[in-house]
Parts: structure tokens; C-alpha cells; sequence
């Protein structure tokens, strides 16, 4: 008898345990789903979770301002991205504003071809977050520039670099794509920049079409899988750091402007004037970086420098595997310095 009522004891508590955990663990779940509730910046249903446009936002009414949050509607969507893990999908148009995702984390958005003016991932004082976990799938087009500062762990498949005063909130000229100080893990697929500006004061830190630098704090891990820059008034790509890949370099154009108001560039010798001296591809202080292959057009280019193989650590080569050259211009050359650690592997010169 003693046997048969332990045994009833246990299933009884083995029972009470069971739903007690079974309640417990239904509840957890129904705080989860509430956590993360879209219901609060729904503003049309008839679209599904996800979709930017379920939530009042276009390209014509992203800057208005949610009923619900008090903040404009992208900066909602963008809140919602952050807390829920939802990949956000937005339609295309031109935005008329800024796509700022300064000192953003997990974030997982779609774009459609959609139009902004500048392109933001930084963090603007080192007391706030760094940016981080950011994953910007589709084609993303900027009329102003893409940068990026003191990032980490950024995925980026299409940017659309172009010129277009009107849709430019500065009203100016395309200012390219910086990847600056702190950054790390960086990957961008397909990166296009046509005109490239120079002009007044404004342009002074315009330095190349893509510049990948940061003086003490250079960027490491960058890879981008193409760059196709149609036009440079300056440099064509100024690469610094550690462990950076351009696996497909193409220039049409470069040193078509003007260096004048240019400020000078971090770690080159501005007092030699070589900021100034525009080139199509120089790599300085480079740590196991490569280029695999770039195509330079030589044609229309009023550059210095076809290629200029700056300093570095003997120790850490870097190198560009292919250098394809198109329409040499013979006042034009690769440019050594005397403690390079780059070296180019083959090269192919068409006149």
C-alpha cells in the first residue's frame, strides 16, 4: 500500500511539474509575441508584416511624422527592424532624405532600386553605440555618398553612387564612398560611383572615389566584391589597412578635376604634395590587402599616377594580381615607393 501511494505521489507531482513548466513555457512565449508586436506601427494592414509600406511607409511619406511613435515614419520602421529582427522590405522612389543608421544594431533591410540622399552608418560621438550586425540586401542608390565609421559586421549588396544637384539635400556633387576609422567587416558586392566631385571648399575632404582609411584606427576585413567608378575628378580608390579586398577594380575616368581647397589626406605626405597627385588605384600602409584584378582607362584621365605603390611593412605583402591598362598615356606610370611591400603580379598594357 505504502509502494502504490508513492507512486501515486510521484505521477501527481511529476503532473503538477509538467503543467506548471507547460504553463510556464506557453507564457514565455505569449510575452515574446508581444514584445515583438508590429500592432503599434501598423498603419495599413492590408500589407504584410514586413513591408515598409504596412507601416505608412513610401518614398512620399517616409519623412512624415507616426501617429503612434511621435518620430517620422522611416525612424519607426527602423526601431521596429531593431527590436523585432523583422526584415524590412522598402519600396522604390526617391526618398528625399538621408538614410541614417548611426549607431544601429541587427538590422536586416531590402531595398528596390529606393533613392536617398546620404548613406550613414557611423557612430557620431564615442559615447553613443557603434554600429553593428547590418545587412542592406537589393539596390540602394545615394546622391551624395555612403560612409561608413567605426562599424562592424556590415553586409551590403548594391550602391548606386551618382550625381544629381536636385536630389542631393547639400546640392552637390557626388562625394563617393568612405570607409572610415574603426571599421571592421565590411562586405559590399557591387559599389558604382559616377562623378566623383571637386569644386569649392565644400570638397575639400572629397580625397578618392572610394576611400578606405582612418589614421592609427585603419579599417580591416573590407571586402568589395566589384567597383566600377565611371568618373573621379580626384583619385580613383585610395586604400589603407589590413586584410582589404577589392576583387574587381574597373576606372574609366580619373584626375579629371581639381585639387584645389583639398585638404590633406591621413597617412600620406601631404607636405610632398602626393595628395595631390591624383592616381588611379594607390595602395598605402596596406597589410595583406589585395586587388585581384583592375582595369584602368587611361583615355580622357589627367591623372598623375596610373597605379602608386606606397609604404608598408615588409613583413605583410599585399598585392595586385592583374593591372589591366587601357589606352596608355605614356605621361602616366606606376609610381614605387622605395619601402613598398606591394607588388603587381602581371600586367597588361593596351594602347
Amino acid at each position: 500500500m505504502k509502494n502504490f501511494l508513492l507512486i501515486v505521489f510521484v505521477i501527481v507531482v511529476y503532473s503538477c511539474s509538467f503543467g506548471q513548466k507547460s504553463i510556464s513555457e506557453k507564457k514565455e512565449k505569449n510575452v515574446v509575441k508581444e514584445v515583438f508586436s508590429d500592432s503599434i506601427y501598423v498603419l495599413n494592414n492590408e500589407y504584410a508584416i514586413g513591408d515598409a509600406r504596412r507601416y505608412g511607409v513610401t518614398a512620399k511619406t517616409a519623412k512624415l511624422q507616426h501617429p503612434n511613435t511621435g518620430k517620422n515614419r522611416i525612424a519607426s520602421v527602423l526601431d521596429l527592424a531593431e527590436q523585432s529582427g523583422l526584415e524590412i522590405s522598402f519600396p522604390s522612389g526617391y526618398y528625399g532624405m538621408d538614410l541614417t543608421l548611426d549607431s544601429r544594431k541587427n538590422l536586416n533591410l531590402k531595398f528596390n532600386r529606393s533613392e536617398f540622399s546620404l548613406i550613414h552608418i557611423t557612430q557620431r560621438k564615442k559615447e553613443d553605440e557603434i554600429p553593428e550586425n547590418i545587412r542592406l540586401k537589393g539596390t540602394l542608390i545615394s546622391y551624395d555618398r555612403l560612409g561608413i565609421t567605426e562599424a562592424k559586421n556590415i553586409t551590403i549588396d548594391t550602391v548606386y553612387l551618382k550625381t544629381d544637384v536636385t536630389k542631393s539635400l547639400r546640392n552637390m556633387r557626388n562625394r563617393g564612398c568612405h570607409i572610415y576609422h574603426g571599421c571592421s567587416n565590411i562586405k559590399i558586392n557591387y559599389l558604382e560611383i559616377d562623378d566623383f566631385g571637386s569644386g569649392d571648399a565644400s570638397y575639400q575632404y572629397n580625397h578618392a572615389a572610394v576611400a578606405i582609411d582612418g589614421y592609427s584606427n585603419n579599417p580591416d576585413n573590407i571586402v568589395i566584391s566589384k567597383v566600377y567608378i565611371k568618373s573621379s575628378d580626384r583619385h580613383g580608390v585610395y586604400m589603407t589597412g589590413t586584410d582589404n579586398t577589392i576583387k574587381e577594380l574597373i576606372i574609366d575616368s580619373f584626375g579629371t578635376g581639381s585639387s584645389e581647397f583639398m585638404s590633406g589626406m591621413q597617412d600620406a605626405n601631404n607636405k610632398a604634395g602626393e595628395n595631390k597627385e591624383f592616381t588611379a588605384l594607390w595602395m598605402n600602409k596596406c597589410d595583406y590587402c589585395y586587388v585581384d584584378k583592375v582595369t584602368i582607362n587611361e583615355a580622357g584621365s589627367r591623372g598623375v599616377n596610373t597605379v602608386f605603390l606606397d609604404a608598408g611593412d615588409p613583413l605583410k605583402k599585399s598585392e595586385v594580381s592583374k593591372l589591366i591598362i587601357l589606352n596608355d598615356n605614356s605621361k602616366m606610370g606606376v609610381k614605387k615607393d622605395a619601402n613598398t611591400n606591394i607588388v603587381i603580379v602581371n600586367t597588361k598594357i593596351s594602347n
